[in-house]
């Protein structure tokens, strides 16, 4: 279980995804095969990272035991974060 809010966990998952989708376009705009090797245990780290704060964040969800709102203000919706036979899941309204 994790000391930070469904929020915070949800934050630092987003976070995360955004990191790995963005050293994946510096590996294919990489030449140089050390910098390659280089980010890709990068984004191996920042994956093991994901998984732990993916299972943090379906275990505080699971205690919840209810549907998570957070407001996408851009798209002007809400996504409700929840779990399905311990998986995180969308819903988007």
């Amino acid at each position: 279980m994790s000391n930070y809010t469904i929020q915070e966990q949800f934050n630092q998952y987003l976070d995360l995804l955004n990191k790995i989708h963005n050293i994946g376009h510096d590996i294919d705009a990489s030449i140089n095969e050390v910098e390659i090797k280089d980010l890709e245990a990068k984004r191996t780290a920042f994956k093991r990272r994901l998984q732990m704060v993916t299972k943090n964040l379906v275990d505080s969800l699971n205690k919840m035991d209810s549907r998570y709102p957070i407001h996408n203000y851009l798209g002007n919706r809400t996504t409700y974060l929840y779990t399905e036979n311990n998986k995180l899941m969308f819903e988007y309204h």
